[in-house]
C-alpha cells in the first residue's frame, strides 16, 4: 500500500502541465515581450527572425514605439528587454530599485542621425550651420526648413545632446512630417528643406525599403567646422569622425536568465553583430573574418 505522501507526489506529477512559455522561459525557449525604438525596426526585425529560425521554440514579441513613449512603456513588469539609444534616467532607475532589479546595459552598435536633402540643396553643412537652422530656420541668409518624421522620435533629443550638450530648455525650429515616407516625399519637391532621420532607416543598401527612402535625395555631409565634411558610413561611425552619432543600446530588465537575456545575448554576440554589420551600422564588436591563403 502506497503511503499518503507518495500518493500526493504522484498526483502532483500527473496534474502538472507543460511549461508555460511566458513564465518557464529560458534563453532559447518561451515567449517574451521586447520593446524597441521604432527607428530600429529594420535592424531588430532581422535579429528577431534569425533568432527564431535558430531556436524554433522561442517567440520574441517586439513592440516598436517612438522614444518618448518607449521611455514610459519600459516601466512595465512584463517587459524583459529594451533596445534604444538612451540610458535609463532617474525615474527608470528608481522604478527598477522598487523591483530590486539592476538592469544590464550594453552598447551593441553605433547609429547616427542622417541629414537628407534635395540634390539642389546644400552640398554640406557645419555643426554651427545646423545649430543656426534649428534655432532660427535660416541657412546662409536663406530660409531653410528642417523636417522630423515624428514628434516623439529620439532624433530631436540626440540633436540637443550633440549640438547643445543636452540643454533641456532648447526649443528646435522644426516641422514634423507624417513618418519617414512623407518626410522624404516633401524633400523631393523642396530644395530649401533638409530632413533628419535615423541612419538605421537608410543604412542597408540591400534593403529595398532603405533604397526607396534614399531615392531622388542625397545624404548631406556634415563637418565640425574644420576637416572634411562626411556622411555616416560604418567607417565614419566606428572611428568617430561623423559628428552626429548615437549608440544603439540594449537594456535587459529580467531578474533571471530567461528569453529576454537569451535574445539580448544573441544581438551582442557573434551572429547578432554580423547582422548589424550587414545592416550597415557599426557593431560594437567587429566580427572576425577568417581568411585562408592557399599557395600553389
Amino acid at each position: 500500500m502506497r503511503s499518503p505522501g507518495l500518493l500526493m507526489l504522484l498526483l502532483a506529477a500527473c496534474s502538472s502541465g507543460p511549461p508555460d512559455p511566458r513564465i518557464d522561459d529560458n534563453p532559447t525557449f518561451g515567449q517574451v515581450l521586447v520593446l524597441a525604438d521604432q527607428d530600429l525596426r529594420p535592424v531588430i526585425e532581422d535579429q528577431r527572425t534569425t533568432f527564431e529560425a535558430l531556436y524554433a521554440k522561442a517567440r520574441i514579441e517586439v513592440r516598436y514605439l517612438p522614444e518618448r513613449q518607449l521611455v514610459q512603456a519600459m516601466l512595465n513588469d512584463s517587459v524583459r528587454a529594451v533596445f534604444g539609444s538612451f540610458m535609463p534616467g532617474g525615474d527608470q532607475q528608481a522604478y527598477f530599485r522598487t523591483r530590486q532589479l539592476t538592469p544590464f546595459v550594453e552598447v551593441v552598435a553605433t547609429d547616427a542621425i542622417a541629414v537628407l536633402g534635395h540634390p539642389a540643396g546644400p552640398d554640406s553643412l557645419s555643426l554651427d550651420e545646423l545649430r543656426g537652422i534649428l534655432t532660427d530656420g535660416r541657412l546662409r541668409d536663406r530660409t531653410c526648413t528642417v523636417l522630423l518624421d515624428d514628434p516623439g522620435s529620439g532624433v530631436a533629443r540626440t540633436l540637443v545632446d550633440s549640438l547643445w550638450q543636452g540643454a533641456t530648455d532648447r526649443a528646435l525650429k522644426v516641422q514634423v512630417a507624417q513618418g519617414p515616407e512623407d518626410l522624404v516625399q516633401r524633400l523631393r519637391t523642396d530644395s530649401t528643406a533638409i530632413g533628419l532621420l535615423a541612419f538605421s532607416l537608410l543604412s542597408d543598401l540591400d534593403d529595398p525599403a532603405c533604397r526607396a527612402l534614399r531615392e531622388g535625395l542625397r545624404l548631406v555631409p556634415v563637418h565640425r567646422g574644420v576637416g572634411p565634411a562626411l556622411v555616416p558610413t560604418q567607417g565614419t561611425l566606428k572611428d568617430g569622425r561623423y559628428p552626429l552619432r548615437r549608440p544603439l543600446m540594449m537594456l535587459v530588465t529580467e531578474g533571471k536568465s530567461g528569453l529576454g537575456t537569451g535574445f539580448a545575448s544573441f544581438v551582442a554576440g557573434h551572429k547578432g553583430q554580423r547582422i548589424l554589420l550587414k545592416k550597415g551600422l557599426a557593431p560594437a564588436h567587429v566580427p572576425a573574418r577568417d581568411v585562408m591563403i592557399v599557395t600553389p
